[in-house]
């Protein structure tokens, strides 16, 4: 297990990952519309699973982290936004979902590139 941290690589995906998911955390707080935070979920997890396929799953809980993290410092902060926060662990969970769902796309989509291609010295 600790292996998959150790690379520089690992640790800037990861740093990614997280910086997206409280961009997407505080997007969501600012806006009323489900979509809006729904498509830079996909996204992002796209774009880990596309950089570093190995074990996507990590990266979609990074992702979706981000949502209860930006949503429990702001309701702590008092920050005025268009709906009440709340803090429920279902979304989370369907963020999870969302996150994973590109992840996977992303890894996926990365595979076949490389089946189709053949190897490279990329990480």
């Amino acid at each position: 297990m600790t292996e998959l941290w150790r690379s520089p690589w690992e640790r800037g995906c990861t740093a990614l990952a997280l910086l997206m998911g409280l961009g997407i955390g505080w997007l969501d707080i600012h806006t009323t519309e489900v979509i809006v935070t729904v498509v830079p979920l996909l996204a992002a997890g796209a774009l880990c699973g596309l950089l570093q396929p190995r074990a996507p799953w990590r990266w979609g809980v990074l992702i979706a982290l981000g949502l209860p993290v930006v949503a429990a410092g702001a309701q702590l902060a008092r920050v005025v936004t268009p709906e009440p926060i709340r803090l429920d662990p279902r979304v989370t969970l369907v963020a999870a979902a969302f996150a994973l769902a590109g992840c996977y796309a992303g890894a996926l989509m990365r595979r076949a590139v490389r089946t189709i291609t053949g190897p490279s010295s990329a990480p």
